[in-house]
């Protein structure tokens, strides 16, 4: 198990979030006008985020982002994508695109392990 767990740290770009910030949005490919998706952020990431939606989005959707007070907007990437409770709400994470700093927050990289430091 030891091993799954590092691999997964190898493989994630920026440290993760436990935010909850409240987002419109929408499906880039959908034919015709579609509505607006009001969701929140589960967790965020330098790089993207994971969602909880009503809309099922398949991996590699092309997603329109928005801020709800419709301040900033980014273009993103469904990544992953999994069915919640009863099939009634979905969990995808998704990938900005074309919007470095969307989150205006600055995330640090995370720590690594270091000595303790020695008493004086």
């Amino acid at each position: 198990m030891e091993g799954v767990l590092t691999q997964r740290k190898a493989r994630r770009r920026s440290m993760r979030i436990v935010l909850r910030v409240p987002l419109l949005i929408n499906s880039t490919e959908a034919e015709g006008e579609t509505d607006w998706e009001t969701v929140e952020t589960l967790v965020v990431s330098f790089h993207g985020a994971l969602i909880r939606t009503r809309q099922r989005f398949p991996v590699g959707a092309k997603l329109q982002i928005r801020t709800r007070d419709g301040m900033r907007e980014a273009a993103g990437r469904v990544v992953w994508t999994s069915s919640g409770a009863n099939g009634k709400a979905y969990e995808l994470g998704f990938e900005i695109l074309d919007a470095p700093g969307f989150w205006e927050i600055r995330f640090y990289p995370d720590p690594e392990p270091r000595p303790p430091k020695a008493k004086p």
